[in-house]
């Protein structure tokens, strides 16, 4: 059980690594966004690009789970072979359509998302973007899907560094707007889809079999409901925010909010990481053992990731370098949503922990019940606490929604896959992360403390609670390494 453990986690840290470049590259770019652009109009950008991601679910339908499912779920190749070539033909098709439908309409989608025509050039630039984006996702899945992860890592890797230099020439040396963000990713999607597609040629073949087809499209369609509820969740409170309190403090919100995707990246990472791993365990004896162990040790990392980011974050976006912060003083008023998107990131992955029991039981439609509870949760909170706490408001209500989303799964999966979860061990590392948050608030006040002692208790207090969580299995880990290359 040990091994299969450690391959998780190694395999999660190769991907945090190299993956999610498209959500990482916001956060490594933070400090160029928010010097180069105002609030209002670096809010602009997150708008459409809150519209692009959402659209991007109906660009996908479902297919990226569907094809994962069905792949892993094969032995043969020449299926193998199909279902990935039926897939990739069938996104190709159905994108080119959807974007042509949107470059006709740019005048009127850049008039509802951002209140003027004058973005419709934005979203006539997204339009080609989104064909790129959604071909170069399932080369890269069939990557994943045959746990070459190293490959994965290098090639997300190259990605970031060319949509980093190609932001970085056009907004600095060519004064570009915010149309340079969009540039570059077209850019990096278009390498990336090359050479990911270069690399596994071998499972293309040009043809179509309808049989194939009518299979992913089978299991498609419900996925589809899920990833519009997910995605729903993530963005749907920008537009409420831009509704009742205007883009500039959509801007502030979309940048304090990168700073969490820390905890994100974790959480991406590790959702690459998993879907393979347990559907290669699915009858695989004392399988459960293991995922309540995975569990608890992500439990214990995103606990630790929670209080440090939570206690240093505020800190971390301040130092000053070359006259560039990571986050420019106009946005910091947004530093307090921090601890609530962590929070939020946190649940988001236990979610995932979940996802075992709807797939080795065909029942998807868990996934969408406690999904859609989560959304419209989330629709819920964010009309009622943005008018009165504005972006805390929205992070309190993102926070929630996953939480409940959260539960009612857990509720359901324990009905048709009981997985006896440590949770003894759980509560117990979620109460001394709470007294350590808390006790943080008033030791620098009853003591005087100052700025450098202060920063020097938060590091005491992370690595206490990393060392009580994670001591015992990082020294075994180190002990393992140690006599493996023995």
């Amino acid at each position: 059980m040990s091994s299969q453990i450690k391959k998780i986690f190694s395999d999660t840290v190769i991907y945090t690594i190299g993956s999610v470049f498209n959500r990482f590259l916001p956060f490594l770019l933070l400090p160029v966004y928010t010097f180069y652009f105002p609030p209002a109009e670096y809010g602009i950008f997150s708008l459409v690009y809150s519209f692009w991601f959402f659209v991007s679910v109906f660009y996908l339908y479902g297919m990226e789970t569907a094809f994962q499912k069905c792949f892993l779920e094969t032995d043969d190749y020449e299926s193998k072979k199909g279902i990935y070539s039926n897939t990739l033909i069938l996104i190709f098709s159905t994108s080119i359509i959807f974007s042509a439908i949107i470059y006709l309409l740019a005048d009127f989608i850049a008039e509802k998302i951002t209140g003027t025509t004058q973005n419709a050039y934005l979203i006539r630039l997204l339009a080609v973007i989104l064909v790129a984006d959604s071909l170069y996702r399932f080369p890269m899945i069939l990557i994943n899907s045959i746990q070459r992860s190293k490959l994965y890592s290098f090639l997300n890797m190259i990605a970031v560094v060319l949509n980093v230099a190609v932001n970085l020439i056009l907004i600095i040396n060519y004064k570009f707007g915010i149309e340079a963000i969009f540039y570059s990713y077209l850019v990096s999607y278009i390498f990336l889809f090359i050479i990911s597609f270069s690399s596994i040629l071998k499972y293309f073949k040009l043809f179509i079999n309808y049989s194939f087809i009518k299979n992913l499209l089978k299991n498609a369609h419900l996925f589809l409901y899920y990833g519009i509820f997910l995605i729903s969740i993530d963005l749907i409170d920008r537009f409420i925010l831009e509704y009742f309190k205007g883009s500039a403090v959509v801007g502030i919100y979309s940048a304090s909010y990168r700073i969490g995707i820390v905890m994100n990246l974790v959480i991406t990472g590790y959702k690459v990481a998993w879907t393979p791993f347990f559907m290669n365990l699915k009858g695989e004896e004392g399988n459960k053992e293991i995922f309540s162990k995975v569990f608890t040790y992500f439990w214990y990392g995103g606990l630790i990731v929670f209080l440090f980011f939570s206690f240093l974050a505020d800190d971390l976006v301040k130092i000053n370098y070359a006259g560039y912060t990571l986050l420019n003083e106009k946005y910091w008023s947004g530093l307090v949503i921090i601890p609530y998107i962590l929070l939020a990131y946190l649940f988001s992955g236990l979610y995932l922990n979940l996802n075992v029991a709807s797939f080795f039981k065909n029942k998807i439609k868990y996934l969408i019940i406690s999904s859609a509870a989560g959304c419209i949760s989330n629709i819920l909170l964010n009309f009622l606490l943005i008018p009165e706490y504005s972006i805390t408001g929205a992070a309190i209500a993102t926070m929630l929604s996953y939480f409940i989303m959260f539960a009612v799964l857990y509720f359901y999966s324990q009905k048709i896959y009981k997985i006896q979860y440590e949770w003894n061990l759980i509560f117990k590392a979620i109460l001394l992360t709470a007294i350590l948050y808390s006790v943080n608030f008033y030791i620098p006040k009853i003591l005087n403390l100052s700025y450098i002692h202060s920063i020097l208790i938060e590091i005491l207090f992370v690595c206490f609670l990393f060392v009580y969580l994670m001591g015992k299995q990082t020294i075994n880990l180190l002990f393992s390494l140690k006599r493996n290359k023995a």
